[in-house]
């Protein structure tokens, strides 16, 4: 048995001695890498959560673009000559950052392995259905305008024209009165001339045919002014029992004329929400709703303290970005809808988004979240700047809510 056995472990030891560096040091190869995209990536979404002008977020995205890049290509090329990839450096502060994207990795893989497998789903939802729709058999012209809209369309993963309905059901501690009570919610319509309106028309059918109660609309209407005429054949014709509330996005700042941005909106039967408590009587029992448009337009520091905030059976809040979770919070809504980050607009198999216009990066770039007491839902918008969308689909919102005892 020791004559056969002996040369069977010299050659498993040499084997495990040979590949265990090469396996220590690809692996530490890979996290830096991820720590490194992942460090960019933050930086993007921090920049891109800010009211910075738009054509100095696009000059960062010049210098951060070829930042990541040109060093993942680097490592790649480097570790498909020469599998084990033996790196050395003079340049003390290139080793440091070396092992700190190291380290960043390990936190980001972490962080990914926790929001993936490990966090719970909010209590609050009860229940949840996506149905798909494909709009573009509904517009009767060219569903792309322009020649990079075109491309775009060409492409074979694009999911831009097929809409999802995201059904689901709350319960929360409300009055009998609000039971069964039906909130949709649009938001990033991004009117670019892009895509046809018919698009956006049908688009309004949907939320109508849901019959909702209440429909809220959480901003970013309109990039190119040219778009003004589109609000009365789309958001002009959307019909809710208690009203349509809107708030503005950053988007918005681009008509660079905001009073009349609103008037047409208003115009179009939409209520203005920042700033101002909106206090809806359902059947005796009060909806307490407002909006919140920071950081680009501040008209919600015109609101009261917390202690001010007048009682209600519910408190809505209305947000353009997730990042005011926050400041809701210390209100202590009892729901929050936002938009603004588009799911990542690109997500990868598995991965998910790795980008998002957030100071939390893509911890809130979709989906339903409970903090604190607030449960806030964060949609995947309808729209964007550019018509592309990966593994991040258009959204309507239908929410139903369900009273708990």
């Amino acid at each position: 048995m020791e004559c056969v056995g002996q040369p069977v472990s010299l050659a498993a030891a040499e084997w495990l001695g040979l590949l265990s560096p090469v396996a220590i040091r690809t692996v530490a190869w890979v996290l830096a890498l991820i720590g490194h995209v992942g460090l960019w990536c933050v930086v993007f979404n921090r920049i891109h959560a800010t009211a910075l002008p738009r054509r100095i977020r696009k000059q960062t995205e010049k210098i951060i673009v070829p930042i990541v890049v040109f060093p993942v290509l680097l490592v790649c090329a480097n570790m498909a000559f020469w599998y084990a990839f033996k790196f050395e450096s003079n340049y003390l502060l290139i080793r440091i950052y070396l092992f700190g994207c190291v380290g960043l990795g390990v936190f980001f893989v972490a962080r990914w392995v926790h929001r993936r497998y490990i966090a719970r789903k909010p209590e609050a939802i009860k229940s949840r259905n996506r149905v798909w729709l494909d709009l573009q058999p509904r517009v009767k012209e060219s569903f792309f305008h322009g020649s990079m809209a075109e491309l775009l369309g060409k492409f074979p993963l694009n999911e831009v024209t097929k809409l999802t309905l995201e059904q689901m059901t709350f319960g929360l501690s409300v009055s009998k009165a609000m039971h069964g009570f039906k909130i949709c919610q649009l938001s990033d319509l991004h009117f670019t001339g892009h895509i046809s309106i018919e698009y956006f028309q049908a688009i309004v059918e949907e939320a109508n045919r849901f019959e909702p109660d209440l429909i809220v609309i959480t901003g970013d209407f309109i990039d190119d002014r040219k778009c003004l005429t589109w609000f009365e054949s789309t958001v002009g014709r959307l019909k809710a029992k208690y009203g349509v509330y809107y708030v503005l996005g950053n988007h918005d700042k681009r008509i660079q004329d905001e009073p009349l941005l609103r008037q047409r909106l208003e115009e179009c039967g939409l209520i203005a929400a920042a700033g101002q408590w909106h206090l809806i009587d359902v059947e005796g029992s009060t909806i307490a709703l407002t909006g919140n448009e920071l950081p680009w337009f501040d008209a919600v520091n015109q609101l009261p303290m917390p202690s001010e905030q007048p009682a209600s059976d519910l408190a809505i809040l209305l947000s353009h970005s997730p990042d005011q979770i926050d400041w809701a919070t210390s209100y202590k809504f009892d729901l929050m809808f936002a938009g603004h980050t588009h799911g990542g607009q690109i997500a990868f198999p598995v991965i998910g988004p790795i980008v998002a216009p957030s100071k939390y990066g893509v911890k809130y770039a979709s989906g339903t979240f409970q903090v604190g007491d607030t449960l806030m839902h964060v949609s995947r918008g309808i729209s964007g700047d550019e018509p592309i969308r990966v593994n991040s689909p258009p959204e309507l919102g239908q929410f139903v809510i369900e009273r708990i005892s």
